[in-house]
């Protein structure tokens, strides 16, 4: 995969760990806050760390932002610097800028203002642990419009079938990635004579409701 650049502005709990992840990726990242405290904290993580303010129409015209593959505003808990912030990306050629929201609200200024995607972290998370209490046989989903990347326990429904037999690609929309057996160590692909046997955990992708159908009983 193609390493990309990525600007986190805003390091608080999520920017920091973001910016952090992104390199751990050896995605070439900037981090950047107006906090030198919160830049020293990633400096030694991140290729590059600057102490600046991005709602300074100066300051961001220095970090020639046009170069970066995307731009990361996590700085919501300041949302009028937040919005000045937004304004002076896309005027600086920006190529895409994803904002962090706290409410519905801010969400729609955002987009009204340009952001070309708007993520709501604490709301996300709300709804896959919401997901993981109600389906005690979905461990975990991450939604993409309609279909999701699930990781699923096998059902007693399933158990000792065969994936031809199945045919869950074809009767429920549903690919199996990768499976993991309770006996064995590391997670395995899967072919049409791969047996399911109850207690397996699957990670599958599919349309998030056949998911649900199909894998919340035990």
């Amino acid at each position: 995969m193609a390493k990309k650049s990525y600007a986190v502005c805003g390091l608080g709990a999520f920017g920091s760990r973001l910016a952090v992840a992104l390199a751990d990726a050896d995605h070439y990242v900037m981090a950047c806050d107006v906090n030198p405290a919160k830049v020293n904290a990633v400096r030694d993580k991140v290729l590059h760390a600057v102490i600046v303010d991005v709602s300074d129409k100066d300051a961001v015209k220095e970090l020639d932002i046009s170069r970066f593959d995307a731009v990361i505003l996590s700085m919501n808990s300041f949302f009028e610097k937040q919005i000045l912030a937004l304004t002076l990306l896309k005027d600086q050629g920006a190529k895409r800028v994803i904002a962090k929201a706290s409410s519905d609200i801010q969400e729609k200024i955002l987009y009204r203002l340009g952001a070309d995607e708007v993520i709501r972290p604490e709301q996300d998370v709300a709804m896959r642990l919401s997901k993981r209490l109600e389906f005690e046989n979905i461990s975990d989903m991450y939604e993409f419009k309609d279909h999701s990347i699930a990781e699923v326990v096998v059902p007693a429904s399933l158990d000792g079938k065969s994936l031809k037999e199945l045919d869950l690609r074809g009767q429920h929309s549903i690919n199996v990635l990768l499976i993991n057996k309770p006996a064995q160590q590391k997670e395995q692909t899967t072919g049409p004579l791969t047996v399911l046997e109850r207690g397996d955990k699957l990670t599958v992708f599919g349309k998030s409701d056949e998911i649900i159908k199909l894998f919340r009983e035990k």
